[in-house]
């Protein structure tokens, strides 16, 4: 063994033969030997700490003679190095694969998310949209591998990729399933995309496959136990808030007291607008800043002990991990988790092997949190911690401190406030893999997974509630107390077993491969409400005078079986073909069975005598094409029926019988290039289409039913895909510098919708319409815009400084609003009358609103950058996210122009002639009806998403360390979320989903500032 730069020999490398469990390690001189390894054809896994690893395939050993190996390890580990085992039946070299599966090792996630494990792709895999709609702590991410294949019904969401979790699939049923997956645990990640790479799993992976390794101890060297302690706690800050206006439009006399419209000294409830409603009077009293006494820097912990061994006949990994992620919010808790995980492997003799996994996580999560909308709404004059001076259920400050606004003081909702879900996961694998010939292998998987979510949310009897209902909004009145419980127990398991034959033919080598599975999963749930306690003080559904129950049982099994060819030739022409035929519950009755598949190719022509370009030891041309499925829902071939309260029953949706998955078939062309064993090259161009797509259609009226889900939509897309990995400097003076950079480019589009068009919020639903793009009204910008009417009165229009059309009369400008006293006039055009300077609604030439599309949320190019420097024992790392172009509609913006409490609403500083009344912006955003181009805007964004600095001391530099038994230290600074570079004038610039990206006023974003102390024993 030795180094493909400095050709020196390398100490310490662990040979594995592939199916058995004959193990060897170099010594100084780079050799190794394996004595009595038995005759047959094998792969061997050749890794070392610190240099990407190698499979050898296809290696014969002859009884009686000597085979020798040569190999030279690459100090750069790449994708290409990998050996991936979640896209095939069996491990494979992505070198020689005909399909993209994406792996991320340890190396390149240094940092792990303090939310969603699903984070940990984020800016390393090309072809993933991942948004993040709120900054809660344990909240979910939205996520899209390449283009969406469903979802394109009423409301509709893409599917969410399938998630495994060391062979276990993750229940299709449970909530934010992500959340139960401790990050801290990962040693790798496999990203399959699309449907040919992931017809292996059927009608559950449509969306895509995410695969997750957990340490098991393999990349020890052999014969060492490693015990390691890690302590990180740091804290987080909000990052972004709405920056409230310092000034206001209302009467005020010279001794800052309020006066109503008759100039009268009144209590601030009664004051009045200055004539003109221009907000450009300073506040004569103190005023506050809300986001500063309502949001704390909280405190991020967590903890792990870990104890993991390799040995020549059992490897192991036994770690605990404690998570408390506090959030910003006050009177909050937050998220805490635990999680104990057991990995072992072992090989029981040269033909038998087995393993298990145990996983138990345990969450508790604060979910309460105030109305984020109301919150900014509060006038900066209000002093939230204003004391009460009859205070109520021991909360010292005034319940409804604006006397205006009349809206609940959010530190008293989240102090009354008692919403707290409580999850537990226990994921199970054991596995299994006999070789009685060498040629012939038997594997067989069973895997559990039971997932418990308890949500309690209570009000107690007595408790001031403020009304937020228009007729009495502010009121405070005692609760009649209110407890609702929802209990969900999701129970799944797979069972397969899998026979594999090689058989070498001269130079072809075949692999015949076949699979059983087995699934189902169980989900009831049981939801109770209580209200009208009869004693105040007791928390127990036994004190509901009136109580209500609902019970949901979801229910699905499947069957499969699968075949798989894969075929050699030279080691450099290489086909695979796969055959799934899959029975599911959840198809139509009349369509129970159907048949995924995939047929692949790859080409490596670097393998060739002729090749030109010898710089290059890879370039692997690979085409496939495949189709895979996704499931309809549990209800949707069964009658639905709804009570309305009164105690009638009303038809809601008619069962289909017979529905059918959706199809998702994909085509992938792709070069993979390796230079100089240093830099690796992935380019992707995928086409995706899926046919029999999910909509909700009216149904026959002789029914009486509503709506009935059909299969009459197709819609599709093309993606392009760019990754480029490798070390960019490596000097021997300890310098090194790797980069793994990603990008890709999405189109999506709707071929046909299959029913009447409509609009949904703010997508259009209807033929050739993408997904992604943002459909709405508009006020006028151009004098051609105007009705017809006015065609020959345009004189009497004025584009003013915000570009608005607005009416203004004969003789007039839009500057003239204060000095002639037009501001809160009207003003008749033809026989229409305007709010003067006032923007005026498009219409089209029926007089309708104008309805067109206002925007796209699709990017034109999506990246990420990551950085790797090391210089002896420093490590610098960072990675930054980001897209360019693609909208995002910032409804907060819109929000607050209505309720007048956006900074641009005020005036101060700007000449009389600029200046404009509150009136004015509620114009702009149509008092928050509609949705409105003027409010999408650029979603282009540059994030530092993740920063560390770090340094290791081993006891060969630093001796001390070896007389408290520490064989290396590591000290980090961890920065997440760090900032986010962007012109996007919303809240949250990654707000909504892939589809639709709609930004409003949520839990805000945070940053995590961290110190990490690890100690390996």
């Amino acid at each position: 063994m030795t180094d493909v730069v400095s050709k020196l020999p390398l100490a310490g490398v662990n040979v594995f033969l592939v199916g058995t469990p004959i193990t060897a390690s170099t010594g100084p001189d780079g050799r190794f030997i394996i004595p009595s390894a038995p005759a047959g054809l094998y792969n061997f896994d050749v890794r070392r700490l610190g240099y990407g690893p190698q499979r050898i395939t296809n290696i014969r050993l002859v009884a009686d003679s000597v085979t020798t190996l040569n190999v030279s390890l690459s100090i750069t580990s790449t994708r290409l190095d990998q050996v991936t085992v979640s896209g095939s039946m069996d491990a494979q070299s992505v070198a020689k694969s005909t399909i993209t599966v994406d792996k991320i090792t340890s190396e390149n996630i240094p940092v792990m998310p303090t939310g969603s494990a699903a984070n940990l792709i984020a800016g390393k895999v090309a072809g993933v949209a991942i948004t993040r709609p709120s900054g809660k702590p344990g909240s979910g991410v939205n996520i899209v591998l390449r283009t969406p294949i469903s979802g394109i019904t009423e409301a509709g969401t893409p599917p969410s990729p399938l998630f495994v979790v060391d062979g276990v699939f993750l229940n299709q049923a449970q909530s934010v399933t992500t959340q139960d997956i401790e990050s801290m645990d990962v040693e790798s990640i496999e990203v399959i995309k699309g449907a040919a790479a992931a017809s292996l799993y059927g009608s559950r992976a449509a969306a895509g496959v995410i695969a997750i390794t957990t340490r098991r101890g393999k990349g020890l060297a052999l014969g060492t136990t490693q015990f390691q302690a890690r302590s990180e706690t740091g804290t987080d800050q909000f990052q972004t808030n709405l920056k409230k206006n310092q000034h206001h439009a209302f009467r005020q006399d010279a001794n800052g007291n309020w006066l109503n419209a008759q100039d009268q000294v009144v209590p601030r409830a009664q004051r009045a607008l200055k004539p003109l409603g221009i907000m450009d009077a300073p506040f004569t009293s103190q005023t506050y800043d809300h986001p500063k006494l309502f949001f704390n820097p909280g405190s991020t912990t967590i903890q792990s002990l870990q104890v993991q061994g390799n040995a020549a006949a059992t490897n192991y990994n036994v770690a605990y991990t404690r998570n408390v992620f506090g959030g910003v919010l006050e009177d909050n808790e937050g998220y805490r988790r635990q999680t104990l995980r057991v990995n072992l492997d072992s090989r029981l003799n040269e033909k038998l092997n087995v393993g298990v996994s145990v996983n138990h996580t345990r969450g508790q999560d604060d979910a309460s949190s105030p109305s984020f909308n109301n919150f900014y709404r509060i006038d900066t004059d209000v002093n939230l911690k204003e004391a009460d001076p009859f205070p109520k259920v021991g909360f010292p400050y005034l319940i409804v401190p604006d006397s205006v606004s009349l809206y609940a003081n959010p530190l008293y909702t989240q102090f009354i406030a008692d919403d707290v879900i409580r999850r537990a996961r226990t994921l199970l694998n054991a596995n299994a893999s006999y070789r009685p010939f060498s040629w012939l292998s038997v594997a067989g998987d069973a895997n559990y997974d039971r997932g418990d979510y308890a949500r309690t949310t209570y009000t107690p009897r007595g408790a001031p509630v403020v009304s937020t209902a228009t007729s009495n909004l502010g009121t405070i009145s005692p609760s009649i107390g209110s407890l609702r419980e929802i209990n969900e127990v999701t129970d799944g398991y797979i069972i397969t077993g899998t026979v594999s034959a090689t058989k070498t033919l001269g130079e072809l080598t075949a692999r015949l491969s076949q699979r059983g599975e087995t699934r189902r999963e169980y989900a009831p749930s049981l939801t109770t409400t209580g209200t009208d306690f009869g004693t105040e003080g007791l928390k127990a559904m036994s004190q509901a005078r009136v109580r209500t129950t609902a019970n949901l049982i979801n229910d699905y099994r499947v069957l499969g079986s699968i075949t798989n060819l894969g075929l050699s030739f030279k080691e450099r022409y290489i086909g695979d073909f796969l055959w799934r035929r899959e029975g599911n519950s959840l198809f139509g009755a009349a369509n129970r069975w159907n048949t995924f598949g995939r047929a692949s190719a790859a080409w490596i022509l670097s393998e060739e005598s002729w090749f030109p370009m010898p710089a290059f030891n890879q370039f692997k041309l690979r085409y496939s094409y495949g189709v895979t499925g996704v499931s309809p829902s549990f209800s949707d071939q069964y009658e639905a029926m709804t009570n309305d309260g009164t105690g009638a029953i009303r038809r809601s949706n008619l069962g289909n019988i017979n529905i059918t998955p959706t199809f998702t078939k994909e085509q992938e062309i792709g070069i993979d290039l390796a230079y100089k064993s240093r830099l690796s090259a992935t380019v992707t161009y995928v086409r995706n289409d899926s046919k029999d797509v999910f909509v909700n259609v009216p149904a026959p009226a002789v029914s009486g039913y509503q709506l009935v889900r059909t299969n009459p939509a197709y819609i599709g897309g093309n993606v392009l895909e760019l990754t480029l990995q490798g070390a960019v400097l490596t000097n021997p003076n300890g310098l090194r510098w790797d980069i793994l950079v990603t990008g890709d480019n999405q189109k999506q589009f709707t071929r046909s919708f299959g029913r009447t068009c409509f609009d949904d919020g703010l997508q259009y639903k209807c033929d050739g319409i993408p997904l992604s793009e943002m459909w709405g009204n508009q006020n006028v910008r151009d004098k051609s815009q105007l009705a017809a009417i006015h065609r020959n009165s345009q004189a009497q229009f004025d584009v003013n400084d915000d570009g608005w059309v607005v009416p203004v009369g004969a003789g007039n400008t839009w500057r003239d609003g204060i000095a002639k006293n037009l501001w809160g006039s009207s003003v008749t055009i033809d026989g229409t009358a305007y709010g003067w300077g006032l923007p005026i609604q498009r219409r089209d030439s029926t007089g309708q609103l104008w309805y067109d599309r206002i925007g796209d949320s699709q990017p034109l190019f999506r990246f990420g950058f990551q950085n790797n420097f090391r210089y002896n024992n420093f490590r610098l790392f960072i990675q930054t996210t980001g897209q360019l172009g693609g909208d995002v509609y910032a409804n907060s913006n819109q929000t607050f122009y209505a309720s007048g409490d956006h900074p641009d609403v005020d005036q101060f500083g700007k000449p009389d002639e600029q200046k404009k009344p509150v009136s004015y912006y509620n114009a702009v955003s149509n008092n928050n009806n509609l949705y409105l181009a003027q409010f999408v805007e650029s979603g282009t964004h540059l994030t530092i998403a993740e920063l560390m600095l770090g340094y290791t001391a081993d006891a060969k530099r630093w001796p001390f360390l070896n007389k408290v038994g520490v064989s290396r230290a590591q000290i980090d600074l961890i920065g997440r979320n760090m900032r986010t570079f962007t012109n996007y004038t919303g809240l949250n610039v990654m707000a909504g989903s892939p589809t639709v990206r709609f930004d409003d006023a949520t839990y805000p974003m945070t940053r995590t500032l961290t110190g990490v102390v690890t100690l390996t024993f």
